[in-house]
Order: C-alpha cells, then structure tokens, then sequence
C-alpha cells in the first residue's frame, strides 16, 4: 500500500533493478528487457538512464551502457539489498516527508512545505488527496486544516505510523531508534524476561514503545481500545509481568511517568506486544498453563480440521504452536483489518504472488479454508479483512508438515567406484533438510536414479522413476540441476498425496 506513495517513474526503476537482481546477468539486451517488463523501447531506455542516475542515491550498484545503448551491464555490491532502494524511494516521497513532519510535529504549512522540498503547493494538494486513499485503508483520514491534521482512533494512528517506519527501517538511520534512552539496557532486559523474541523483534518492539511515547507527549492518549484488546492474554507473559518487566523500565529510562500509562494504553500495548510475535513450539514448552488460555474454539476447530483433512496426528507442542499463533493471527486480522495488506518490506501481494511460494500447497490450502468456512463463516468475516489469511495459515503449516512428508528416494552410481558413491550420498542426504532417504538397491523402485554412464532404462518404463545424468566428479552445475530435480520430485510427490484428499465432506 505504501508503494503508491512513490511516483510511477521511480517504481518503474524499482521494478528494473528488481528484474536485474533476480536474474543476476553480467549483460542485459535492452531490448529485451522492454520486452519481458512490456515498455516501448523508448520508456526502457528512459527508466534505464533513471536507474544509472539513481545510483548517485543508493550506489551499492553501477550501470554502465555497452554497443551504442543496445546492452547494459548491472554489476551489484555484497551490500545490495532491494528493501533498500524500496525504503530510499519512500522516504522522498512527499506523502512520506509530509507525514514524518506531522508525527515528528514539526509540520508548519502547505507553503512551507513545498519550498522546502522544490514542490509546487498544486502538486502537493493532489499528493493530499493520494494521501487520503491510503490512509482510508487504514481508517484514517488527513486535514491540514485541523488542529489534529490525522483523524481517527489513537490505537489505528500508531498502528499506522509503526507500518510507515518499519517499511524503511535501517538499524543505521533509524531516527526513532537513536531517539530511545538507554536503548541497549532496554534491548538487554527485553532479552532477558522475553527470550521467545529475536532481536529484531525486540527492536521492532521497542520502536512501537517509542511511537507511543511521542504520540502521548504531543497530548494523543488512547482514550478507545476494541474488546479484543481488552480480553487479550499473552501467552508467556501476564499484563502484570509485561507491565513491570517491559514497560515500567522503557517509560523509566525516557523520562515519562507510568501515571500516564492508564489501563487502556496498557491493553493496547499487552495486546501489540503479543500479535507482534511468531512463537515456535520450543518457545511454548515451558508454559502449558499460560499458553491454554490465548486461544479458542475456532482455532481449536481448526487445528481439529487440519489432522482429520490432512490425514496428520500432531503432537501437544505442535498442536500447542498452531493454536497460539492461529489465534494471535486471527486477533491482528480482526482488529486491524484492512482492505489492502502488505508484507514487511511494503510489497502487496495477490494470489499469484502466495502460489509462487507455494505452488503446491497454496491451492491445498485455499480448498481447505473454503471447506472449514463454510462450517466456521468467522473465517470469511477474518479473510475480508487479511487477504494474506491463507498464505499465513501456509507459513505456519509448513515447518510441521515437513515433518510428515514422504521422503525422496534416490539411488546413486558411479563407474568411479564405491568411495566416491559413498561421497556423493553423504552430500546429497546432507544438501536439504527435507526428508531425503538412500535406497541400496535401484528394484526397490526409488523416485530418482543418479549415475554418471548410460544405464538400462526400460527397467523403469512402466514406473515414476526418475533417471538423472551428471558428471562423474560433479560441476556445481550438476549440484544444481540435481537440487532442482529433488525439489520437483519431491513437489509432485506432495501434489499426488494432498489431490487424493477430500476438503469438501
């Protein structure tokens, strides 16, 4: 959603570096390019000669024109990261700059404004109104006319000027971060009495904690909160916990009274602090009580669903880390629903983007939810407002569904004797950690056969047995093409399995 924000010419040089990244060629054909990115040859040579300009901002790349502006060459830096390009396009944005001087209260007009970024006042009007289609997906609206100039519940204003910060955060130039007091103590505390978070959790965390304070300072307390707010119980920690533990040192260490922090502000932050987080079933382990109590009956239906369609029996620790994280997805879609979602680099996605994750899982999984829906209509109400709802169920699913997958069966031979055989096996049960297994006889019909010389075929006519050539010292080439080959074996083999299951009845 932020990405309109930023002016179609500089999407068009992001979408450019995005294609030279992905392919990571020494030497692109521009007319290929137009071709592939469907720009007239013209419009492809202007958006190059934009992208060889915007290395003066972001010069972890070069770009150089070769045979009269028919080829270019794009070498990247170790360095490079696209997130990068995303976060340095944003930050120029006028709707960016106008709402970071309204957060930072150093908004004056509309005048001054666009003296001091060389635009004109008719420009950033329309940029106001671009503004305000973006800030209704979040159920906010803006006018500079008012004393507030953001309209809308305090809780959602936050929300939304976390998601803004965090889509160009850098641990190096990150003004909300450097503005936090004793910020590593905090991080070193927040470590300690919440193991279960990364550190970029924590720093993700403690930029929240730093939004609510300045908002609070300005005068903008949470006077609302929705009930699910209010009811919300973390699953390893208690509010009283969290309040001594997390908060009580945070305001401490900034200078700003805990008098200020009322049972609302409270319950909104409990509440951040828990749907923030991803919990793996190690992080559960030790609190069985605690964690009984942040889930309820529709995700308990639907991890029911989830054994009984997909044919699996998970274990307490499993069950235990698809309830709490269901829940704690469904509590975020609920409460800050909205029509367009993105993920934490700014991208929006649609279903073609979650099926190229998940090719085979992704269509499963929307047959399931349609099937559980139906008995749980909730779920309908929780996808209108999370269009990312199935791709997250995926995410969560996958780690455990690894676990029960059939392995690869392969057999391996070589002229070259029985240690390099023995070589080679050790390296491909090693190169993956998906279930892979070694067959010591090629009748016992493996999925694949590996060998370095010509070999009888007609053997496995009549079978799925893939035969698959390559050197008898392998290239990183064959490496590669094998690695390739294990993951479209091991795709169709889930495919064949999950298209013989019944999510209808």
């Amino acid at each position: 959603m932020f990405e309109e924000f930023i002016d179609i010419n500089e999407r068009q040089v992001y979408q450019f570096l995005n294609y030279c990244y992905e392919r990571d060629e020494k030497l692109y054909v521009v007319k290929d390019i137009a071709l592939d990115l469907n720009y007239t040859l013209t419009k492809m040579n202007s958006v190059v000669q934009q992208a060889e300009s915007f290395c003066e901002r972001y010069p972890e790349y070069k770009l150089s024109f070769l045979s009269e502006n028919k080829m270019i060459k794009v070498e990247f830096s170790s360095q490079f990261l696209l997130s990068k390009v995303y976060s340095i396009l944003l930050e120029g944005t006028i709707g960016y700059i106008l709402l970071d001087s309204l957060y930072k209260g150093t908004y004056q007009s509309l005048e001054n404004l666009s003296q001091k970024n060389y635009i004109s006042l008719r420009t950033i009007q329309r940029k106001l109104r671009e503004l305000n289609t973006i800030l209704k997906n979040y159920h906010l609206s803006c006018s500079l006319k008012k004393g507030n100039p953001i309209e809308g519940e305090e809780y959602r204003i936050r929300y939304f000027f976390h998601l803004m910060y965090w889509q160009s955060f850098d641990e190096n130039h990150s003004d909300i971060l450097s503005s936090i007091k004793n910020k590593r103590q905090l991080l070193e505390k927040f470590a300690k009495h919440a193991p279960y978070t990364r550190s970029i959790d924590r720093k993700k965390w403690i930029s929240l904690l730093r939004i609510s304070l300045q908002r609070m300072k300005q005068g903008h307390p949470i006077t609302y909160v929705p009930e699910e707010m209010n009811k919300f119980v973390h699953p390893l920690i208690t509010k009283e916990e969290f309040t001594h533990y997390i908060l009580e040192p945070f305001f401490e260490a900034n200078f700003w009274s805990m008098n200020h922090i009322t049972p609302t502000e409270q319950a909104y932050l409990y509440f951040m602090f828990g749907v923030m987080n991803t919990y793996l079933e190690e992080d559960l382990l030790d609190a069985p009580d605690k964690v009984q109590e942040s889930w309820g009956w529709i995700e308990s239906s639907i991890v029911d669903n989830f054994e009984k369609k997909f044919k699996i029996s998970f274990t307490t620790s499993e069950k235990n880390y698809l309830y709490v994280n269901l829940a704690m997805i469904h509590l975020y879609s609920r409460v800050f629903g909205t029509k367009k979602k993105m993920d934490a680099f700014g991208k929006s996605a649609e279903d073609r983007d979650f099926q190229h994750t998940f090719p085979v899982m992704y269509p499963i999984m929307q047959q399931f939810f349609s099937g559980v829906a139906r008995r749980i209509p909730e779920l309908n109400t929780y996808y209108e407002k999370n269009r990312r709802l199935i791709f997250q169920y995926c995410m969560l699913v996958r780690d455990i569904f690894i676990k029960h997958e059939q392995p690869v069966i392969f057999y391996i031979q070589s002229k070259y004797g029985k240690t390099q055989e023995l070589w080679a096996k050790k390296r491909i049960l090693s190169m993956t950690e998906r279930p892979i297994k070694y067959s010591a006889s090629a009748d016992q019909l493996p999925d694949i056969v590996i060998s370095d010389y010509p070999i009888d075929q007609t053997a496995y006519d009549q079978t799925n047995t893939q035969i698959f050539y390559w050197n008898g010292q392998p290239t990183k080439n064959d490496w590669a093409r094998l690695k390739a080959e294990i993951i479209k074996i091991r795709n169709e083999k889930n495919r064949s399995i999950l298209e013989k299951l019944d999510f209808v009845n």
